[in-house]
């Protein structure tokens, strides 16, 4: 089996069966769906159990996302790992997609998909590339080295079970539960080679309005939690900094507009190096030959 497509969730009645009907519409067919409930207190296990055989039903007590991630992993047979976060929805080509690089580039071990954001009250249209579509994609020596910008998010990512594994070991429980997606691309970036695509869209991910100065402090100590780990990291310990940097940035910025100084403060104070490290890079990158972008073309062409 190519894929298993590993859907999170926690009370998530109204956005989990769409979740799972993005998965159960592929037009590709080699694939298994694990649904790991995180101790929901909804209706969200009534509606996972609704759908029988088609996917295999998991329940934990309340972990958090990362934790349920690994649980999927562990009951996973599929070589790849395809995340879903239960917000979040395929486009209907998007395993049919990740297929077409997996076979066209030798089997990279981390695939980025392409992602559109969308707000709970927008309505997505979206062509997804079937085989009739070209696909454009950039591939580096690992997610490290990549020379675009690009958002991430955890239901961008597909990923080789062993790789995931691997990334796993020795880093035991999780002492945050948010940014997991910046934590598994931090330990699992310095493998390659990673594939980054830019077109078709792949995802279509719900964007929450988190401006409150509750969830911005909450997402602060993710950011904290980030820094303290990628401090005490040995490997590509200046990529990881440069990379950890812009989301530093990103939210000392966040936090001062929310008037968290404090919060802010401490950022800053635990993540200047990060900073400055994202700035040499930044200058490095202009005496950089871009990397030249790949076409992965129509299988009818």
């Amino acid at each position: 089996m190519i894929f298993s497509v590993i859907i999170t969730a926690y009370n998530r009645e109204n956005y989990i069966r769409q979740a799972i009907n993005s998965v159960l519409s592929q037009t590709f067919s080699d694939y298994e769906l694990i649904v790991v409930d995180d101790g929901s207190t909804d209706r969200t296990q009534e509606i996972i159990i609704s759908y029988g055989e088609k996917v295999r039903y998991i329940w934990q007590e309340n972990q958090g996302s990362e934790m349920a991630y690994k649980t999927g992993v562990s009951h996973a047979t599929g070589e790849y790992m395809a995340f879903l976060d239960s917000d979040d929805y395929f486009l209907p080509n998007a395993l049919a997609t990740y297929d077409r690089i997996i076979r066209a580039l030798d089997s990279p071990p981390i695939i980025i998909g392409a992602m559109q954001r969308f707000s709970s009250d927008e309505e997505v249209v979206i062509a997804s590339g079937g085989i009739d579509e070209d696909i454009v994609v950039y591939k580096y020596r690992d997610y490290l080295s990549k020379d675009i910008a690009i958002g991430l998010a955890q239901s961008r990512i597909v990923m080789k079970k062993t790789l995931f594994e691997q990334a796993q070991q020795g880093t035991g429980a999780p002492l945050a539960r948010n940014m997991n997606d910046y934590r598994l691309i931090l330990r699992a970036g310095i493998y390659g080679p990673c594939v980054i695509a830019t077109r078709p869209i792949t995802l279509a991910y719900r964007y929450h309005e988190t401006q409150s100065s509750k969830n911005i402090a909450k997402m602060c100590q993710g950011v904290l939690y980030l820094i303290d780990m990628v401090r005490q990291g040995k490997d590509r310990l200046f990529d990881r900094y440069a990379y950890l940097g812009g989301i530093v940035n990103e939210w000392v910025g966040k936090a001062c507009r929310a008037q968290l100084w404090g919060v802010a403060f401490k950022i800053l104070l635990k993540g200047w190096p990060m900073v400055i490290a994202a700035l040499v890079r930044k200058v490095c990158l202009v005496f950089h030959r871009p990397t030249v972008r790949l076409i992965i073309a129509s299988e009818r062409a």
